[in-house]
């Protein structure tokens, strides 16, 4: 089939009458479809095969969609607990003592999920308790699991070798960014080691404070968080649910379409008087500022209701496109979350982590209204998986910055009263704290997965043992982890692509740092991304478009000069 691609264009332009710089719209609209490589999609997906080796295909990928969900339903129907005194939980919250449930000897359960297991291993003072809890946690289903990962590992493996790959990573990464597991294991290799002195640095931080509190100096995977929380503890005078309090939805909502006007030149108008599916939904159309042109509609669903789809995400209900009269089909998306509902008198206020999640995911609805691709397959969020976050994460950076929280808040008593400046610096120096361990444990993860899916006959067990005391600067993992346990974005969701969270990170901070930290609200830099990064949608390379709004290739230094600034608490122990 490959062969085809080459020869189409040619005979095209003899048939159209037309060479070198081609004018009629019919043949310019399928060349540019063309080049897209639709033949490449067909191919990955066996249009090429043989009827037995499509057969093999189709049972290969059938085999792996039944292991994934046995791998989820057994985490999912895992009810283990482990039972523990109040002595042995001294440090937890109150309400959270109230909420376990005992067992007839009286003691407090505390279960195998991420609800309970995460608090315990910030909060408990007791090493013991916390070493236990995390040891459970990352061993729970493991011996079945196990076994799965193990098997879809091999499956996936055998699937792209049918489809003419040589491993599944070279399958799975062909279509994104980074196009290779080479680039990707570069990528990772080289951000890990710019991070090892900061990491080694936060490190020996924690391990001074256990030593101050526990008298302790072998520090453990089951102390991160605990010491991490104690560290911003002492340092920071940061009240989150006071910080809460400066965040009503409503004004939220109205601080970032003011953002999102002074930098990309937006405007949002509520739509109104239409039929919608619940009372609580709004319409908004998107507007060029300048021009008036009515650029596209989003859909706000904001608020939890029952039965509503438990996901917060951004959908595309119709893709913006070119008719082949030349007429543009205006794009269509609808922004779903699940915030509470003002009750009475009382606004509906939003928790920090929500503000950035809303804001990350209105992202994703000006890159839809943004795209002007001219075919709906490059339209909507039709882009590279490893790119289609770049844009979200350059933009929750404006979560940090004082001018922006500000636009964005307001004292749900007296919303002229905004966050405060002692808040606004907190808030960022929050973010970036002990960054350097944080992204190590995030590239463990991405290590992990790109091997065993880029090589035959791995010992899984035995690659996380040798690769987790490497990656975490010398702590060890904890006996009896078990890595179906320990790492599950690699058995499902995330195979072969964990590493595309992290690689978005680093190419928003190179934007932000070149494009907008000296200036946040850089009308001319804001249109330059729209009209050169959202526009182009997936009907270019990535990396060409990065490339020509930077101006030169994208670099890690910037996001490493971000986590560096506030990695530490300032102050010394106390």
């Amino acid at each position: 089939m490959q062969r085809y691609n080459i020869s189409i264009p040619k005979t095209l332009r003899a048939h159209f009458g037309v060479s070198g710089a081609p004018e009629n719209r019919i043949y310019t609209l399928f060349l540019a479809w063309w080049e897209g490589n639709p033949v490449k999609d067909f191919e990955r997906n066996g249009a090429d095969l043989t009827s037995s080796k499509k057969k093999e295909a189709e049972s290969l990928r059938s085999q792996i969609d039944k292991l994934s969900l046995e791998y989820i339903q057994n985490l999912n129907k895992d009810n283990s607990f482990l039972s523990f005194s109040e002595a042995e939980l001294a440090g937890m919250p109150s309400q959270f003592m109230k909420s376990l449930d005992k067992t007839e000897e009286g003691k407090l359960k505390v279960f195998l999920r991420i609800c309970h297991v995460s608090p315990i291993l910030e909060y408990c003072k007791i090493g013991s308790t916390r070493k236990s809890v995390a040891v459970a946690y990352w061993q729970r289903r493991g011996r079945e699991n196990l076994e799965i990962l193990e098997n879809l590992v091999r499956l996936r493996h055998k699937f792209a070798r049918v489809l003419g790959y040589s491993n599944y990573a070279d399958y799975a990464i062909e279509p994104r960014m980074a196009k290779s597991p080479s680039k990707v294991f570069e990528f990772l290799e080289e951000v890990s080691d710019n991070l090892s002195d900061l990491a080694t640095t936060e490190l020996n931080f924690l391990k001074e404070l256990k030593l101050k509190e526990e008298g302790d100096t072998f520090f453990g995977m089951e102390d991160l968080l605990y010491y991490i929380r104690r560290a911003e503890e002492l340092h920071f005078n940061l009240d989150m649910a006071e910080v809460r309090q400066y965040f009503p939805v409503n004004v939220v909502l109205s601080g970032i379409f003011k953002i999102l006007q002074d930098i990309f030149g937006l405007k949002f108008k509520e739509v109104k008087n239409i039929e919608i599916w619940d009372e609580t939904v709004n319409l908004y159309a998107v507007l060029d500022l300048s021009s008036k042109e009515l650029l596209g509609y989003v859909y706000l669903d904001m608020f939890s209701r029952q039965g509503k789809f438990a996901h917060t995400c951004v959908l595309s209900l119709q893709n913006g496109c070119s008719s082949s009269k030349g007429i543009q089909q205006l794009p269509v998306t609808l922004l779903i979350s699940h915030f509470p509902k003002q009750i009475d008198e009382c606004p509906a206020l939003l928790r920090f982590s929500d503000v950035i999640s809303l804001f990350h995911e209105f992202s994703h609805v000006v890159h839809h209204i943004c795209n002007r691709a001219t075919f709906s397959r490059f339209s909507g969020l039709h882009v590279e998986g490893d790119f289609v976050e770049i844009p979200s994460h350059l933009l929750e950076n404006w979560c940090y910055e004082n001018i922006s929280l500000k636009l964005m808040s307001g004292f749900h008593k007296d919303i002229t009263k905004s966050i405060t400046n002692e808040m606004c610096k907190s808030l960022k120096k929050k973010r970036d704290l002990f960054s350097g361990l944080k992204l190590k444990q995030e590239i463990l993860t991405c290590l992990f997965d790109q091997i065993i899916h880029s090589s035959d006959n791995i010992d899984i067990v035995e690659l996380l043992r040798h690769l987790h005391p490497k990656i975490m600067l010398g702590i060890p993992l904890l006996d009896g982890t078990n890595p179906a346990s320990f790492l599950p974005r690699s058995a499902i969701c995330y195979d072969a692509t964990c590493y595309s969270q992290l690689w978005s990170e680093v190419f928003a901070a190179d934007i932000f740092v070149t494009k907008f930290q000296d200036d946040l609200l850089n009308q001319h830099a804001g249109l330059q991304f729209r009209n050169k990064v959202l526009a182009a949608g997936g009907s270019k390379e990535p990396l060409d478009i990065l490339s020509d709004y930077l101006g030169r290739k994208p670099s890690i230094q910037s996001f490493i000069q971000i986590k560096a600034k506030n990695s530490l608490p300032v102050p010394e122990l106390k």
